[in-house]
């Protein structure tokens, strides 16, 4: 096994927990706490989530750059329309932490998630 074979496998482990515990807290979790009269069980497991999602995507920034340098992909047209929608995911989770409640963004952030790893899966047809 190889140096950028550990990078691919980082990369896709860190989107597939990024990606994978946003629809864990939309199907499972968020349903069933919203039941809750505490909000402070919801807040708790927001915050750990939070904690492995920022470890995550640092995980994620790294070896994306990391490959995009590599493999010589800063100007491919497909990889800049990944990079555009990492930036507005990235903006869209910022802005979903400032205002919790307004359950749009975090909806927004998942649909981002999903076309970034979209973009991603197909860069690897070059």
């Amino acid at each position: 096994m190889d140096f950028w074979t550990v990078m691919v496998f980082l990369h896709l482990v860190a989107m597939a927990f990024f990606l994978g515990g946003q629809m864990m807290l939309a199907g499972t979790v968020v349903p069933v706490l919203r039941k809750s009269p505490d909000p402070e069980e919801m807040r708790g497991i927001a915050r750990r989530f939070g904690a492995g999602s920022a470890i995550a995507i640092g995980v994620a920034l790294l070896t994306g750059m990391l490959m995009a340098s590599h493999y010589k992909l800063w100007d491919y047209g497909p990889f800049q329309v990944k990079m555009t929608l990492v930036v507005l995911t990235l903006a869209s989770l910022l802005a979903h932490m400032k205002y919790p409640k307004v359950h749009a963004l975090m909806g927004l952030t998942f649909v981002l998630t999903l076309a970034t790893v979209w973009c991603g899966v197909n860069l690897y047809r070059r």
